[in-house]
C-alpha cells in the first residue's frame, strides 16, 4: 500500500493485517520486533492485538517523555506496521529517543535496538528536537539512575496472575471461552505493552549511560558487555537452569513429578510465545522434552552453575581493572552498572508477564478450534488464525462454510512465509511502502557461502572465545542436529531458544542488538555470542568449524 492507503499492485497479494506506512516517519525495521513476530502476522491475532499494541507503545513513549501526541498525526499505525505480512517497527520514531535525550544519540539508539544492520541513515528534520520532551527525558533519566526497585513490573505480574486465575476450564461452553478471550483484552493488552515499553526505555537509558561511561572514561564501549555478563536473576534464563537439572540431575523415577513442577513455573514459555500460534511448553510438552534431550549427557563444566561461577570471577576481574582506571570516579561506574542490571532484569520480567497473559487465551483458542475441527473445520491450529474476528465467529458457528476462505488465505500465507522480508526500508524511497514483494529473496536462497579464513563481523554480545561446528537451527522445538559444543546459528531468537544456549558452545544470530534476547540471555549464561551477523544462516556452511569471539564481535571460518 502507499502512505495514503491506496492499494499498490506491487504489494499484490495484500495481506489482511497489512496497513499503510507512516507518511511522516518512513523508516521501518524488523529489528527487535522480529523476536516478537518472527513469522507472518496472523490476521486474527493482529485484529486483537494490533491497535492495542500501537496505543500501548504511544502511551509508553509519552510517559517516558521522548514522544508527544503531535508526533503521530491522524494515522492509526505509526510505531507499529505490517507490510507484506511481516511486522515492522518504526525506526524513525525510536530515533527521537536519541535526539531528545541528553547524553544519548541516534547512533546509540540504533546500536541498542537495531545493531549494525543496514538501516537508512538518520536525516535531521524540523520538529525532531523538542525542548519540552528533552526536559521530560532529563527527569526520566534521573528516575532511571536513582531507582532501586521497579514497582511497575510487579503490578504487571499481579494483573496477569489475576487474569490467569479467572481463566475458565477447557470444558467450558464456546461462548464462555470466547468471552474470556475477548472481554477487556484490548485495554489489558494496551496496559501491558505500555508497561513493557516504559521499562524497556528505562533499560535503554541505563545501558546507554553505561556504554557511554565505558567509552568516555575507559576507552572501550564493549567493556559494558563484560561488566553486565552474569548479573543474575534474569527470569528468561531460569528455564535453562531447570532444564539442565531435569536432563542431568533428576533421577528417572522422579522425572515426571519434576517435569510437572517445571511446567507449572515455565509452561507459558515456548517457540513464538507472543503468538496464538505459539507452542507453549504446557500445551506442547514435547517441545520442552526436545530441549531437555539436547542437554542430556553434556559436559558438567557447561552446567549453568559452573558457568555462573566462572563468569562471576571474570566479571570481578574486569570490574576491578575498570574501577582502578577510573579512580575517584569509580562510584559513577558502580551506579551505572547497578542501574543497568536493575532495568535489564525488569525488562525480562515485564516481557515474561506479557507472555503469561497470552497463554490462557491461547489455550481457550486451541480448545475452540479443536471443537470446530470435529465439526468439519480445518485440521491445523494455524488455519483459523488466517481470518479476522468476524470471520472467526462465522467459522465457529459453521466450520465447513469458512474452509474455502481459510484455504485461500493459506496459499497467500505460505507464499509470504517462503520469502525473506527486507530487514529495513525507507517507505519514501519505494512509492510509500517496502520494496516490492517480487524483489524479496526466497528464504535460505541466501548468499554465497564464505570460505576458510574469512571473518564475519557483528556486535559483541557476550564475551568469550569458542570453537565448534556450525549448526543452523530454524525451530527451537526441533533442535536434533545441535550437539553439545556446537555453535548455534539462528536468524532470530526468543526466550524459547534459551535452553539451546546452554548446549551450544557459542551463539551467532543474524538479527540482534543490545536489547535483544540473544544478548541478554547469552551474557547471563556465560555463552560467547555475536549478534547482527548479516546472512549468518546462509553464509556460514552448516557443519563448518568456526571460531566465535564474543568480545570482538567476530566469527572466523576455520
Amino acid at each position: 500500500m502507499t502512505g495514503s492507503g491506496t492499494p499498490d499492485p506491487q504489494l499484490d497479494p495484500a495481506w489482511p493485517a497489512d496497513n499503510p506506512p507512516s507518511d511522516r516517519w518512513p523508516i521501518y525495521t524488523r529489528g527487535n520486533i522480529g523476536e516478537v513476530y518472527p513469522e507472518v502476522v496472523l490476521p486474527l491475532e493482529w485484529d486483537f492485538a494490533g491497535r492495542p499494541s500501537e496505543r500501548g507503545w504511544r502511551r509508553g513513549a509519552e510517559h517516558i517523555g521522548f514522544a508527544v501526541p503531535s508526533d503521530y498525526g491522524p494515522e492509526d499505525f505509526v510505531i507499529m506496521g505490517v507490510f507484506g505480512g511481516y511486522a515492522y517497527f518504526n525506526a524513525s520514531v525510536m530515533r527521537l529517543l536519541g535526539v531528545r535525550t541528553p547524553g544519548l544519540s541516534v547512533d546509540v539508539i540504533d546500536t541498542q535496538f537495531l545493531g549494525d544492520a543496514d538501516v537508512p541513515a538518520y536525516s535531521p528534520r524540523r520538529g525532531d528536537r523538542n525542548p519540552a520532551a528533552t526536559a521530560r527525558m532529563v527527569r526520566s533519566a534521573a528516575r532511571t539512575i536513582l531507582a532501586r526497585t521497579v514497582p511497575r513490573a510487579q503490578e504487571m505480574r499481579k494483573r496477569v496472575d489475576a487474569r490467569r486465575a479467572a481463566a475458565p476450564s477447557t470444558d467450558a461452553p464456546d461462548d464462555v471461552l470466547w468471552q474470556f478471550m475477548t472481554d477487556d483484552f484490548a485495554s489489558q493488552w494496551e496496559y501491558l505493552i505500555a508497561g513493557h515499553v516504559i521499562i524497556t526505555m528505562q533499560a535503554t537509558i541505563a545501558a546507554g549511560m553505561l556504554a557511554d561511561l565505558c567509552e568516555s572514561k575507559l576507552g572501550d564501549p564493549n567493556l559494558a558487555v563484560a561488566l553486565m555478563t552474569g548479573i543474575g536473576e534474569v527470569v528468561s534464563a531460569e528455564p535453562a537452569r531447570e532444564i539442565w537439572q531435569l536432563a542431568n540431575a533428576t533421577p528417572p523415577d522422579e522425572f515426571d513429578a519434576a517435569f510437572a513442577t517445571f511446567l507449572g513455573r515455565h509452561g507459558h514459555r515456548g517457540p513464538n510465545e507472543f503468538s496464538m500460534a505459539g507452542r507453549d511448553w504446557a500445551a506442547f510438552p514435547e517441545v520442552a522434552n526436545a530441549a531437555i534431550d539436547t542437554m542430556r549427557g553434556a559436559d558438567p563444566e557447561r552446567s549453568p552453575g559452573e558457568q555462573a561461577r566462572r563468569i562471576d570471577a571474570e566479571r570481578a576481574q574486569v570490574l576491578a581493572d575498570a574501577r582502578r582506571t577510573m579512580g575517584w570516579q569509580a562510584r559513577r561506574l558502580d551506579k551505572a552498572m547497578a542501574s543497568t542490571a536493575l532495568w535489564s532484569r525488569a525488562r525480562e520480567y515485564s516481557k515474561d508477564a506479557v507472555i503469561r497473559f497470552v497463554q490462557p487465551s491461547r489455550h481457550a483458542y486451541l480448545e475452540l478450534i479443536d471443537r470446530a475441527r470435529r465439526r468439519g473445520g480445518v485440521e491445523d491450529r494455524i488455519g483459523p488464525l488466517l481470518v479476522d474476528r468476524a470471520e472467526f465467529l462465522a467459522y465457529l458457528s459453521d466450520p465447513p462454510s469458512m474452509v474455502s476462505v481459510i484455504e485461500q488465505r493459506r496459499a497467500t500465507h505460505e507464499r509470504l512465509q517462503s520469502l525473506e522480508p527486507p530487514f529495513a526500508f525507507d517507505a519514501g524511497a519505494h512509492a510509500g511502502g517496502p520494496p516490492a514483494i517480487s524483489s524479496w529473496a526466497a528464504r535460505r536462497a541466501g548468499t554465497a557461502t564464505v570460505q576458510s579464513g574469512q571473518v564475519l563481523t557483528g556486535i559483541a554480545a557476550a564475551p568469550g572465545i569458542a570453537r565448534g561446528r556450525a549448526r543452523t537451527v530454524s525451530d527451537p522445538g526441533d533442535p536434533a542436529a545441535l550437539e553439545p559444543g556446537d555453535v548455534l546459528i539462528a536468524a532470530l531468537t526468543d526466550p524459547a531458544w534459551t535452553p539451546l544456549f546452554v548446549t551450544a558452545g557459542a551463539v551467532v544470530v543474524e538479527v540482534g542488538a543490545a536489547m535483544s534476547h540473544a544478548m541478554i540471555v547469552s551474557r547471563e549464561l556465560g555463552i560467547p555470542c555475536v549478534v547482527g551477523v548479516a546472512d549468518a544462516t546462509t553464509a556460514i556452511p552448516d557443519g563448518a568449524e568456526i571460531e566465535v569471539d564474543g568480545q570482538a564481535g567476530t566469527v572466523r571460518i576455520l
